[in-house]
């Protein structure tokens, strides 16, 4: 009875320790871009604002919430697969956005428009190496934390969830088949989560997802 009660405890605290620092890294977040306003470095400067709420979250979380291991393990993870899952994702979106004569995302089109280098700069800092830090450690670190039980299922299950919450908090894009390519990714990424254990796979399959989103738009 004792040992049950402990785990709903834990269970209820990993669970509000997530709500909490998902509105806290929107808070802040929202705090930077109208600190900063709507100018050509505001992804820069949001996504920097919250990498650095993330981290001092990120050291509290490990110590007094639960265990979520940085590097986990890398191999036998079958991680050329997850990796040529990604590329599979993108290409094969690319390709039937293509047949369907999509328009290209506006948000794409006009991330580098008249920028100068050190803007240009700054906004591959903050879709290459912030963005994908600040969700990793969100999506796949402490929420997808909520699922973890003695049951396998359970982290896949937590994996469907926190994809679709993936894909929906990506208003910039209009299209549906993106946003179904954003749901792959976090699915993709939350294969690696669960399979190496730690942050890292996750991270670089999320940098290797925008260099393709990067190369075919």
């Amino acid at each position: 009875m004792i040992q049950s009660r402990n785990k709903y405890l834990q269970f209820m605290l990993v669970l509000l320790a997530a709500w909490a620092i998902a509105w806290g890294a929107m808070f802040v977040m929202g705090q930077a871009v109208l600190l900063y306003g709507l100018g050509k470095n505001t992804l820069f400067f949001s996504h920097g604002a919250v990498l650095v709420y993330l981290l001092c979250v990120f050291l509290v979380y490990r110590r007094w919430v639960a265990p979520l291991p940085v590097v986990g393990q890398l191999s036998n993870v079958g991680a050329l697969w997850l990796v040529g899952a990604m590329a599979v994702v993108y290409v094969g979106e690319f390709l039937l956005g293509k047949v369907l004569d999509l328009p290209a995302e506006p948000f794409m089109t006009k991330l580098f428009a008249d920028k100068s280098i050190p803007d240009v700069i700054l906004t591959l800092l903050a879709v290459f190496i912030l963005a994908p830090l600040n969700e990793e450690i969100l999506f796949r670190g402490v929420m997808l934390n909520v699922f973890r039980s003695r049951y396998n299922w359970t982290m896949w299950l937590g994996a469907l969830i926190t994809s679709l919450l993936f894909a929906a908090v990506h208003m910039q894009y209009q299209n549906l088949l993106t946003l179904a390519e954003m749901f792959l990714v976090g699915l993709i990424t939350s294969a690696a989560r669960i399979r190496s254990g730690g942050l890292l796979l996750p991270v670089l399959l999320h940098m290797e997802a925008t260099v393709l989103g990067l190369l075919l738009g």
